[in-house]
């Protein structure tokens, strides 16, 4: 999570390692130019506008993945939870760097764009991340056909979130409704609930070990916990962070979404989130005898 006061450009050298970028094919970070235009054209749009105006030009459809990342600008999500859905879809992408670069790309990209960093700063950014070499012999190249996006079959980087999953849609349904439940009737009883009744062993772990009142030392365990954690144990350390640190529901919602790698559907209407999320919490409080 990038912090208030932390520089975007020191949050991801900080964060990732940058040095799988650096050392991708050649053909690869070709690929990776056409989405540092696209970041840089959109940039343009927002500084002339507004970052909604994005959303209703012809670059929002241009990739799926850009498209999912500036809706959550134009939902008005802070910088802290953005870069947190950026560093937990990350994760999916420990066996492909060039997944992962496109990524932290058009993640730092979106960020940079929050921001209101200037586009040549933004396109400087994001070249660099591709590694001296490349940035020498094509700097001036790029700059020169920074307005021509080439965006192919053949050239895309194309990735493929889950639509739906059967694995982990119950479970991030419980993990809202007990966010529901601490948010509803308080931090003791959601502690009673999950110690006394959910039954679950590893949730049980990891809440406990979240759950101090040093919150540096919370979020140490939470960061080193997740670097080699598969990934439900990202996830139930990801719901217990957001439920110690009363993260709002909805974007709860959304980092749960990018922990198990599935596309949010912002078209899908919110009531339907909150009934299941009512379900689900009926449900649970009936565990109590």
């Amino acid at each position: 999570m990038i912090n208030k006061y932390d520089h975007i450009t020191e949050y991801f050298e900080s964060t990732f390692e940058l040095n799988r970028i650096k050392t991708l094919p050649i053909t690869d970070k070709f690929r990776l130019i056409n989405y540092i235009k696209l970041v840089a054209k959109a940039n343009d749009v927002a500084k002339a506008k507004n970052i909604d105006a994005i959303t209703s030009s012809p670059l929002y459809k241009v990739d799926h993945t850009f498209h999912l990342f500036i809706s959550l600008l134009a939902s008005e999500l802070s910088t802290e939870v953005i870069s947190d859905v950026i560093e937990c879809y990350a994760y999916n992408f420990d066996e492909s760097d060039v997944y992962f670069s496109k990524i932290v790309m058009l993640g730092s990209g979106a960020l940079m764009i929050q921001k209101g960093i200037e586009s040549n700063a933004i396109i400087s950014y994001l070249i660099s991340l591709l590694g001296e070499d490349f940035l020498k012999n094509n700097y001036q190249r790029i700059f020169k056909e920074r307005e021509t996006l080439d965006i192919t079959d053949e050239n895309e980087i194309n990735i493929k979130y889950k639509n739906f999953d059967m694995t982990y849609r119950k479970l991030k349904y419980d993990m809202l409704a007990l966010r529901q439940i601490k948010k509803d009737q308080g931090h003791a009883k959601v502690r009673e609930v999950i110690f006394k009744y959910y039954k679950n062993s590893d949730l049980n772990l990891y809440y406990s070990l979240l759950d101090v009142h040093d919150k540096k030392i919370s979020e140490y365990l939470y960061r080193k916990l997740m670097k080699d954690a598969p990934k439900m144990d990202r996830f139930l350390l990801t719901a217990s962070r957001c439920m110690i640190r009363d993260t709002d529901i909805i974007d709860m919602h959304y980092l749960l979404n990018a922990v198990i790698g599935k596309y949010t559907n912002f078209l899908k209407p919110y009531n339907e989130v909150v009934e299941e999320i009512k379900m689900r919490e009926t449900e649970i409080l009936s565990l109590i005898p």
